[in-house]
């Protein structure tokens, strides 16, 4: 028995569980506010992150947690119950004050977990594209990961999970977990591209047009990292402001790809760096591939656009 597998058991069935109550907002409806930031967030991001939050503090008292939301000023008493009733109907109980353990994230320790309760809240938002996301972190080195993406393809929600050293899986459509590997392909020409739909940057676009990439998909969230892993794409390319994201964006996926056999760098191929809840970065994006097409993606790009 590997170190984490009970870690990343538990992890994949509370992500599962978290996107059943996402997507019951999204059959009943939701709220949508506007974070100090501008970004927007649901209902829907507070009561998975509730659920989430509730079910590691549970069984892990002693880790720390680091979670997006924290906007709890948003949540009024229609919230409240709204988020009571999605947690009744789901059977789900011994839910704290949703107020308090939205906020909670424990105390400091070497084990940390990362939540991302919607990634993508615009895709969501619009019926599209969205994912959730946990990742725990030993030392700041991202251990297992967890990702359900609803309406991955026609096989409507798949699972992904990986545990560094022993490989990723997927299930699909409530299957069995079957390991999944990245593609082979080598021809950068016949390679398919995944790119940011509301969060992209003129220069992908451009690097995909010069280097002969036709066939490109944009859709929302860490649901693209998935799509390499699993060998549904070759490339992902991923502008980013500045030098630093968020940890919960970038832990899983990262991971997942990593342990699919492919490779995820920033600009200037140097591998991504977790500290607490920051992604450091050396160049302001982050590329994931197939491993066998990213030297020639990353030089293009360098030479072709920030000569870094």
């Amino acid at each position: 028995m590997s170190d984490y597998k009970k870690d990343l058991e538990l992890g994949t069935e509370i992500i599962k569980k978290a996107s059943e109550i996402t997507e019951w907002f999204r059959k009943t409806g939701f709220e949508i506010f506007e974070k100090n930031d501008s970004s927007p967030v649901t209902i829907a991001d507070f009561a998975s992150q509730i659920y989430i939050i509730t079910k590691l503090k549970e069984l892990y008292p002693k880790d720390q947690i680091i979670a997006e939301e924290d906007a709890i000023s948003l949540i009024d008493d229609k919230g409240i119950k709204v988020i009571r009733d999605c947690f009744r109907d789901l059977n789900i109980h011994n839910v704290a004050e949703v107020k308090e353990i939205l906020n909670y994230r424990g105390k400091s320790s070497n084990r940390i977990w990362t939540i991302d309760p919607i990634d993508g809240t615009r895709g969501f938002q619009e019926g599209l594209s969205y994912a959730l996301g946990i990742c725990l972190m030993e030392k700041s080195i991202p251990k297992i990961c967890a990702i359900a993406v609803p309406d991955y393809d026609d096989r409507g929600l798949a699972i992904f999970s990986a545990e560094l050293l022993h490989g990723a899986k997927a299930s699909y459509g409530g299957a069995d977990f079957k390991p999944i590997h990245v593609s082979t392909q080598k021809d950068i020409k016949k390679a398919r591209m995944c790119h940011s739909l509301h969060y992209d940057m003129p220069w992908v676009v451009q690097f995909a047009e010069k280097i002969g990439i036709k066939d490109r998909i944009q859709l929302d969230s860490m649901a693209k990292f998935c799509m390499v892993a699993d060998g549904s794409c070759d490339i992902y390319v991923k502008p980013i402001m500045g030098y630093e994201a968020s940890s919960w964006d970038y832990s899983p996926g990262d991971l997942l790809v990593r342990e699919a056999g492919g490779i995820v760098t920033d600009l200037d191929e140097e591998r991504l760096t977790f500290k607490d809840n920051k992604c450091i970065l050396r160049s302001p994006g982050i590329i994931g591939t197939n491993g066998l097409l990213h030297d020639e993606v990353a030089d293009f790009i360098r030479i072709n656009f920030f000569s870094i």
